[in-house]
């Protein structure tokens, strides 16, 4: 076996371990050879499509991440804590204040914040180095976030909240994305030289980056409208990933998309049987998780872009 394929191995094996846990545990315990009808309505109605939005969710944030990071030069960019998401909740709100029997309108008001912060953040990118951008995101972050505070707490989403209806949103889109995402992903790896050796083979790096970081803007705005604001986790699992399988993003995505998939769910599973029968969500134990990672790649990252 080579060595490559080894974490494909493991997250495969992680998958199915924590789909099944997920699946038997929860406010309720039940074998899945012996269920009653009740059994069964949780199962269906309530754990699966929560099990399959995190599923998505988590290869859909991981993979926006990766190309933020690429696209923008910056190894700690993500849409989670850039103002991205935060946009994207606030207008999905909006969208279902103006259009309430329309589920797929908060899809595309999400989109639209999650396009004008970006646009923002490309506005303001070429006058500082990456760092100073991701001050830039947080205070975009925290500006949105602010304006949607004001509204009742009703209005939040989570994967608590998730129907099939939800479910099927963020998994049909997510899947189209994602058929995107392998069609471009080669593109990460020319961002990593200078504009000017991208135009003497012909290249324009403003077309390729566009192209990046509107399919991430799309896979991180989908997700948000459906479960809410998720931070970290496009910082976390790509980083894992450039060290396990390699910088080159042929690699880094697939095992971003997988690795973030199994990352999403185990934390939602685990903040719901950690303190039952309340539960502690996803983005909290993220934050968690993610605080402490960011600071170490802070403290340890040189260079910037050298390391994307």
């Amino acid at each position: 076996m080579k060595r490559s394929a080894i974490p494909y191995l493991v997250l495969a094996v992680l998958l199915v371990v924590t789909v099944w846990i997920a699946l038997t545990n929860g406010a309720s315990h039940f074998s899945l050879l012996k269920m009653t009808a009740t059994d069964a309505n949780t199962l269906f109605n309530i754990r699966l499509p929560r099990i399959i939005t995190a599923l998505m969710a988590g290869a859909m944030l991981s993979v926006s991440g990766a190309f933020f990071q690429a696209a923008l030069r910056n190894p700690i960019a993500d849409p989670g804590i850039m103002g991205v998401s935060a946009g994207a909740a606030l207008f999905a709100f909006v969208g279902a204040l103006l259009l309430p029997s329309f589920f797929f309108g908060k899809v595309v008001f999400a989109f639209v914040g999650g396009a004008l912060a970006l646009g923002v953040l490309i506005f303001f990118q070429p006058q500082m180095d990456p760092y100073r951008l991701i001050l830039i995101g947080v205070a975009l972050n925290a500006t949105f976030t602010g304006i949607a505070s004001v509204f009742s707490s009703t209005s939040q989403v989570s994967l608590g909240t998730v129907t099939w209806l939800g479910c099927l949103t963020v998994t049909v889109l997510g899947i189209l994305g994602l058929i995107g995402v392998v069609l471009v992903t080669n593109w990460g790896n020319y961002l990593k030289v200078s504009d000017e050796q991208l135009r003497s083979l012909g290249l324009s790096a403003g077309k390729l980056r566009l192209a990046l970081l509107g399919l991430a803007v799309f896979l991180a705005t989908t997700s948000t409208a459906v479960i809410g604001v998720i931070a970290f986790i496009g910082i976390i699992v790509p980083h894992v990933g450039r060290v396990l399988v390699g910088r080159d993003y042929r690699a880094v995505v697939p095992f971003a998309a997988l690795a973030g998939a199994w990352l999403m769910l185990a934390v939602d599973t685990i903040g719901r049987l950690v303190i039952q029968p309340s539960e502690i969500p996803a983005a909290t134990l993220l934050a968690i998780i993610g605080g402490p990672v960011l600071i170490f790649i802070l403290a340890h990252k040189k260079g910037g872009a050298r390391h994307v």
